[in-house]
């Protein structure tokens, strides 16, 4: 089992948080190709976007939230979803609510500050407007003030929510635009105990390693092709 990608994602860093907690490391890969706009890339990620999971078999598929279901159902070790129906529901709620809300604002910030592409600012304001009401959302169905997301245990509500405020994070800290609004204190604490959690801490390092290389190598080639 591997997974294409780049561990920078919160896509990708969402199945990996998924397959440590089920006790899996899953190896990240470039796609194939070497970039998602390679044509063998293309074959098994319709949308070219990262990641896409490969079994021993050579067989695949793509998007973060049925990756982590098929892990869930297939993988052995802890369930990534609690026992009771109505934890579980919760669960799935805010993991919806961060694919839907939080992490679809939050693009708009990667496309026009951290890697940018584009100058859009009305886009730009729709999207901060939109992730705040997600996490607004998130709030009001609220976090346990101990533990994680949905419970004593982690699961796929925080593989979820962890990488996009991760995100969130490296954006205010390399753009200098803070994206989130302050003043959720359900979602504070939540972030600051991840902070101190041993998975919570290596996906923020990961990811901000990541991006810092990533950036490195995207400066470099954008004065190799000036010169």
């Amino acid at each position: 089992m591997k997974l294409y990608g780049v561990n920078f994602s919160p896509f990708v860093q969402r199945v990996l948080i998924a397959g440590r907690i089920k006790g899996v490391e899953i190896p990240v890969e470039p796609p194939p190709g070497g970039a998602m706009q390679s044509p063998e890339f293309a074959l098994i990620s319709p949308m070219r976007r990262i990641p896409v999971l490969e079994e021993a078999d050579g067989w695949t598929m793509c998007e973060s939230a049925p990756i982590v279901s098929y892990l869930e159902e297939t993988l052995p070790g802890p369930s990534l979803l609690p026992q009771a129906a109505r934890d579980r529901a919760r669960a799935r709620q805010i993991a919806g609510l961060v694919d839907t809300e939080f992490a679809a604002g939050l693009r708009h910030y990667v496309v026009q500050k951290l890697f940018p592409m584009r100058d859009e600012p009305a886009q730009l304001s729709y999207g901060r407007d939109q992730l705040n009401l997600g996490l607004d959302a998130i709030e009001r169905i609220g976090l346990p003030a101990e533990g994680w997301a949905a419970g004593s245990s982690p699961g796929i509500a925080d593989a979820a929510l962890i990488p996009f405020l991760a995100l969130a994070g490296l954006i205010a800290e390399f753009t200098g635009e803070q994206p989130v609004d302050p003043g959720r204190a359900k979602i504070e604490d939540y972030a600051e105990r991840v902070k101190a959690d041993p998975l919570g801490a290596r996906t923020l390092k990961e990811m901000r390693d990541g991006f810092v290389a990533a950036s490195a190598r995207r400066k470099a080639e954008q004065a190799a092709a000036a010169s």
